[in-house]
């Protein structure tokens, strides 16, 4: 099969990280990035190899010959650039979160469907190897029912009002940032959303969240606690307590590459489980060239119908502590 040839849509910091990734792909090449910044799409061409650089969005989907395109801009322009794509014929990855809020998130799968084209949020966590034993070890009933989930993702930036953290007209803040770590976590251990929810935060002079702390309460009894700060370094760990023992990511979840399993009987296993890239982002890659090469328009793995119910959870939180 012919190799699938992306385009960029957006090129910051994240873009650099994708752009190594999918060069670690044999199935997969870079062909054209575009950015409206002047010159940052021709240097970042430059520096990652990439053949065509474009200063306007719709010529490049126009003119590339593209099957996909990584969305990589700052959350508040995702809709604008997500919708343009798929108006292109594009298949879609777009950096989490998709949308800002639930309507957003709709209309962008709304449209997707329409079309029948492939979208996904890149939640790129979701499809590293060790999140994926942890899966297969709570699937499998090793630690029995879950009971408990802990998990935290917490940043050091300093407070910079023009920074896209910082900006609200950006997006920024804590939890549509790094927050969607945890609460993408425990929709994906929990397998759904909560029925309850508590959250308590803090606010940087911008007006954006700058440390949040969430609780949820789940149907069958289990519980969520979870927290995401952008001033507030933390661990990053996960802790998944069950009814006969537990499951650890230990350090920097979103990148794990270690996971452990601890019994009440004292018997444990821990995996080092790293990956070939340098970033981590080719499992998702792969997750898409699969979806492409099957014909499926969605992910199974990330699903659609999950995007747009983390998207309600998260409008849900904000609401809470504003």
């Amino acid at each position: 099969m012919n190799k699938i040839k992306w385009g960029i849509l957006g090129c910051g910091h994240i873009a650099h990280k994708f752009a190594k990734s999918l060069a670690s792909v044999d199935d997969g090449t870079l062909v054209a990035c575009a950015s409206r910044t002047p010159g940052r799409a021709a240097s970042f061409a430059a520096e990652e190899s990439v053949p065509t650089s474009y200063e306007c969005y719709e010529t490049m989907l126009s003119e590339a010959g593209l099957d996909a395109v990584y969305v990589a801009t700052t959350h508040n322009f995702h809709v604008e650039n997500v919708l343009l794509a798929l108006a292109h014929g594009k298949a879609v990855l777009c950096e989490k979160p998709l949308g800002v809020n639930v309507e957003e998130s709709r209309r962008m799968v709304e449209a997707a469907r329409e079309k029948g084209l492939f979208l996904m949020e890149g939640m790129w966590t979701r499809f590293l190897p060790a999140i994926r034993q942890m899966k297969v070890w709570l699937d499998a009933g090793k630690i029995g029912q879950v009971k408990m989930l802990r998990a935290s993702f917490s940043i050091e930036k300093p407070f910079d009002p023009q920074h896209r953290l910082y900006n609200p007209a950006l997006a920024g803040g804590a939890l549509l940032d790094v927050g969607i770590y945890p609460v993408s976590i425990a929709s994906f251990v929990m397998g759904g959303q909560p029925e309850r929810i508590s959250a308590l935060a803090n606010f940087a002079g911008t007006g954006v969240d700058e440390t949040t702390l969430m609780n949820f309460g789940y149907v069958d009894g289990a519980m969520a606690q979870l927290n995401c700060g952008i001033r507030s370094p933390s661990e990053n760990r996960v802790e998944i307590v069950g009814e006969t023992g537990r499951v650890v990511i230990p350090e920097f979840f979103p990148g794990a590459k270690r996971v452990e399993i601890h019994s009440l009987g004292g018997d444990q296993e821990k995996l080092n489980l790293p990956y070939a890239d340098e970033e981590g982002f080719r499992f998702e890659i792969l997750e898409v060239h699969r979806a492409l090469q099957a014909g499926k328009t969605e992910s199974a793995v990330m699903p659609l119908d999950e995007t747009v119910a983390l998207a309600e959870t998260m409008d849900k939180v904000l609401e809470y502590i504003r």
